[in-house]
């Protein structure tokens, strides 16, 4: 990726950041002017999403918001499935892989599949269409990383940037890692800054408050939220749990793996770390360089990479394998953002 060039190096891709800024700039405009269509559904519609490429925490977030709305609402994801081999709108069923629709929905449908249906389609504005011709039609929906999506309207949309990553230290693509210009900041209802440290102090949450509502519209709020980690899974139930002064071997295929490995640092002893690209499409022959390469250590990984990487076990014979995915939680440093979401979909039902 540019962004690991040496800043001299990168600053050569300008121009072409310019380029690409102009680009995106002038197609919000299209459909800020109303000259491409733009479809609100009926049903009502959240959007989780991001100026920044891949990383901010999307998939976490939604599951907060399933857990927190799962008591008041009929509920559904929409997702365009990226990664997946299939096309068109498809609903995950038990049968479905990553290949068929993604791994971050096939994520969700593991956790909470039972209740809440998974959807996947690239054109969402249709796959809303087909959602609501449902019965039962769910009373609401969310949309996966639908932020540059603009053909949809949602409800309510809400912008995702990582503590590690604030998009406005950051610059367009393909010299930043910002899909779109600073200003699109401006369509957002609300503002959640991501994997923060536990720590973060008022103060500088107050500091970087200031710095994003140089680009938000006025009054939107801004939240702040950071990961705790639960206690590791193993992925077939006849191994043992996981000893917690054992020494592990990493295996991710996320984003920022980095982050992965500090946290795992911070609470077991780390032998190595096997790091792939984010939504990588693994293969038999890595998974057998990784049990050779842990020394018999036992494997962790991330969730989003569990539901790609036990099939493949099982395709091995390899359920006597010492692996173990490591499940993370959302949580806010107050109840004011459960109170903004309650308050925002009651607001709107009622209109």
């Amino acid at each position: 990726m540019l962004r690991i060039l040496p800043s001299g190096l990168r600053w050569l891709t300008w121009p072409f950041s310019l380029l690409y800024q102009f680009i995106t700039s002038v197609r919000n405009a299209i459909f800020d002017a109303g000259f491409r269509s733009i479809y609100q559904s009926t049903i009502y519609t959240i959007s989780i999403g991001n100026l920044t490429i891949g990383g901010t925490g999307k998939t976490p977030h939604i599951e907060y918001l399933l857990r927190l709305l799962a008591n008041r609402y009929t509920l559904a994801t929409l997702s365009r499935g990226y990664g997946r081999k299939s096309k068109g709108f498809l609903q995950a069923k038990t049968t479905s892989s990553a290949s068929d629709i993604g791994d971050e929905p096939l994520q969700l449908f593991k956790k909470f599949g039972t209740n809440v249906p998974v959807f996947v389609a690239e054109k969402r504005a249709e796959g809303l269409h087909k959602i609501a011709q449902l019965s039962p039609c769910p009373q609401l929906v969310l949309l996966d990383d639908a932020y540059q999506h603009r053909a949809v309207k949602p409800h309510l949309s809400l912008l995702l940037t990582d503590y590690g990553r604030l998009f406005y230290q950051d610059y367009v693509l393909p010299l930043g890692l910002l899909r779109e210009s600073k200003q699109g900041a401006k369509r957002a209802q609300g503002v959640i800054v991501t994997k923060c440290p536990p720590t973060l102090t008022p103060h500088d949450r107050e500091q970087i408050e200031k710095k994003i509502q140089q680009y938000t519209l006025a009054h939107t709020p801004i939240f702040f939220s950071y990961f705790e980690y639960g206690t590791p899974v193993p992925y077939f139930d006849a191994q043992k749990p996981l000893s917690t002064d054992a020494t592990l071997w990493l295996v991710s295929g996320i984003a920022q793996p980095k982050l992965f490995e500090e946290a795992a640092r911070n609470k077991f002893k780390v032998a190595g770390h096997s790091a792939v690209g984010d939504h990588h499409d693994f293969t038999k022959e890595e998974v057998k360089k990784w049990v050779k390469l842990s020394d018999n250590h036992p494997i962790l990984t991330t969730e989003k990479d569990w539901v790609k990487l036990k099939p493949l076990l099982e395709e091995l014979d390899l359920a006597h394998s010492h692996f173990y995915y490591w499940p993370i939680q959302v949580a806010f440093f107050d109840g004011k953002f459960d109170q903004f979401i309650v308050n925002e979909i009651a607001t709107q039902a009622h209109a």
